[in-house]
């Protein structure tokens, strides 16, 4: 099957932001329009633009059903500090295993989130209690987007995204 071809708004910096410690949830909907949502727990951008986003099976069983279903994904990346904020939408989302890289993307985006959580003087316990999950519970949901929106609060807020960065 071809890959789609890469936005241009797709760049570096935005790859790069959506795969540290930022706040993810993903959503998606049944044939009947009712939303669902869960957490996710790290993002892998793979050359070409397929991104790989983690979340904790047994947290997201109505959003695996749905995504299996429609194939549709929406995914909201914020920085807890800066409140940077940016939408992706695709529609070809299916689930797969994760490979040892993908696991290793867990790992390190679990590490990354809770430094800025405990850094920000929430106790350890907290970001551990809201990812953890043992790795077998790990379901990838690989896509390409080809849709991105700025959402960082303010004026820009809502606008499709376009061009680089």
């Amino acid at each position: 099957m071809p890959q789609p071809d890469l936005p241009a708004w797709f760049d570096a910096d935005r790859a790069a932001f959506m795969q540290s410690g930022v706040s993810m949830s993903l959503g998606a909907r049944d044939a009947r329009l009712r939303p669902s949502v869960t957490r996710g727990v790290g993002c892998r951008v793979l050359p070409g633009g397929e991104v790989r986003l983690f979340v904790n099976g047994p947290q997201a069983g109505t959003l695996l059903d749905d995504i299996a279903a429609t194939g549709q994904v929406a995914v909201v990346f914020s920085n807890i500090v800066s409140h940077r904020t940016l939408q992706l939408k695709a529609t070809d989302a299916r689930l797969q295993a994760l490979d040892a890289d993908d696991h290793a993307a867990v790992d390190a985006y679990t590490r990354a989130f809770a430094a800025i959580i405990v850094d920000y003087g929430y106790p350890a316990a907290i970001p551990q209690a809201i990812l953890h999950a043992p790795p077998a519970d790990r379901i990838a949901i690989a896509c390409h987007p080809h849709e991105g929106f700025e959402q960082t609060p303010g004026p820009q807020a809502g606008q499709r995204l376009e061009g680089g960065r």
